[in-house]
């Protein structure tokens, strides 16, 4: 009869620590003003990256198949603090502007407005546990937040950020090695 228990979890000696949820940080290279400070000191909740394939059907008489068709790589949820004293706000403004610009109606160019970023998850000691890199990124839809003169809470700047690929970082135990080769990333 197998011995079961839990003596293997979060043991003295070591292994299966689990990952926490609220150990991470996202690295967003914008510019010289201090955005991507900004951006970072004012984190409050994001996802890991969701991918996925479309399918192909493939029909042959009676039956049918299926294959692995496009990658597909799902928007991330960002919700950042606003604070009255930083300018959190203004640094995503900024960014997005890079995007679309109400001004003037124009579109910016990719070049101007995608960056590289780096979500970083990090144990309870600080050492860096895992690297995603997120190729292409940029701020999809931004909503500065609700005003409520009856709420308690403080103001959330929620944005969607698109990307084009994600994948994790080399040399940070995936068994990934030499996959990203190739690959030019931040």
């Amino acid at each position: 009869m197998a011995l079961i228990n839990a003596q293997h979890i979060a043991p003295a000696a070591g292994f299966f620590e689990p990952q926490r949820q609220y150990d991470w940080s996202i690295e967003i290279p914008l510019d010289p003003q201090g955005d991507q400070i900004i951006i970072m000191q004012s984190l409050e909740s994001s996802n890991l990256p969701t991918e996925s394939n479309e399918e192909i059907e493939l029909h042959f008489a009676n039956e049918v198949r299926y294959v692995a068709g496009k990658a597909i790589y799902e928007t991330i949820p960002l919700v950042l603090k606003d604070f009255v004293d930083q300018q959190t706000k203004n640094a995503m403004i900024r960014w997005r502007r890079r995007v679309y610009n109400p001004e003037t109606g124009s579109v910016g160019l990719a070049s101007d407005y995608k960056k590289n970023a780096s979500l970083v998850l990090v144990g309870p000691n600080g050492e860096t546990t895992r690297v995603w890199r997120l190729i292409g990124i940029w701020p999809q839809m931004v909503n500065y937040g609700p005003l409520d003169m009856t709420a308690s809470e403080k103001v959330l700047i929620e944005a969607t950020l698109r990307y084009d690929r994600a994948m994790p970082a080399e040399g940070l135990n995936t068994g990934l090695g030499g996959i990203n080769l190739g690959v030019t990333t931040i």
